[in-house]
């Protein structure tokens, strides 16, 4: 069984929070490498500059990012360089706040076979009963589908090359978060599958290091709430007229 190589995304501010992921790995026999996060709120203006558009944020968000989703957002930028940089095939990106079931290692290896196949593959869905528009059963435990709708969260994604070369030319400037981004697939043209069951989720007793680095503002006039009911019905129609269905990979 051969892995992707597997990349962590871990604040230097948060140590523990490696050395938990660390010793799960460990235990799994999945070898990683760390990324070092990017902490939002000890960026200059100049750098938040750099990557973070505020005439997007208003014409495609509801709400300014906070600088904790800004800094995260950068270190998955970070991460999918890393794999054109290196033109790997596909690698496995980790965030370090999740709880790891036994069968990662074996579901990512086989997916890794057919990188050619895909650009994302999400390994977190916190819906129990989400909208499938085409499902293969991938291993034993595990159906690889494709969702109506792409599911929020960036906790475990395996991104082929294709998918970070689309993702980094899509969003050299963002004023999403970064789950919300890949949501919008047709924006970026991303061929993006999921997992059933989810190979992993978010551990509910880590405090956010987003949320640590201030508060995130919501909608708070009667202006931002309309253009959000609009934003909302643009994204529910392009999400019932777009279609991306190539074949799913099959099982080795």
């Amino acid at each position: 069984m051969t892995m992707p190589p597997v990349f962590v995304i871990n604040l230097d501010k948060s140590p523990e929070r490696m050395a938990t992921i660390s010793k799960r790995l460990d235990k799994l026999d999945i070898p990683f490498e760390r990324i070092s996060g990017v902490y939002g709120a000890d960026l200059s203006e100049e750098e938040i500059a750099k990557y973070y558009c505020t005439k997007l944020n208003k014409k495609n968000y509801r709400r300014p990012l906070g600088l904790g989703e800004i800094g995260c957002y950068i270190s998955h930028i970070k991460s999918w360089q890393t794999i054109v940089d290196r033109q790997l095939h596909c690698a496995l990106i980790l965030e370090d706040d999740i709880v790891i079931e036994d069968g990662l290692a074996e579901l990512a290896s086989e997916l890794g076979k057919s990188s050619d196949t895909f650009d994302i593959v999400k390994f977190f869905n916190k819906k129990t009963n989400p909208k499938i528009v085409d499902s293969v059963d991938f291993t034993s435990k595990y159906k690889l589908c494709r969702f109506k709708k792409i599911p929020i969260g960036n906790y475990a994604q395996l991104i082929s090359l294709s998918g970070a070369k689309k993702l980094l030319k899509a969003y050299e400037k963002f004023g999403r978060p970064v789950d919300e981004d890949i949501q919008h697939w047709w924006e970026s043209d991303t061929n993006v599958l999921g997992v059933l069951p989810s190979v992993v989720r978010p551990n509910d007793g880590a405090k956010s290091d987003i949320d640590s680095q201030g508060k995130r503002k919501g909608t708070t006039t009667f202006l931002a709430f309309s253009k959000n009911i609009i934003r909302r019905a643009i994204f529910l129609f392009k999400l019932n007229t777009k279609r991306k269905n190539p074949p799913l990979p099959q099982q080795f």
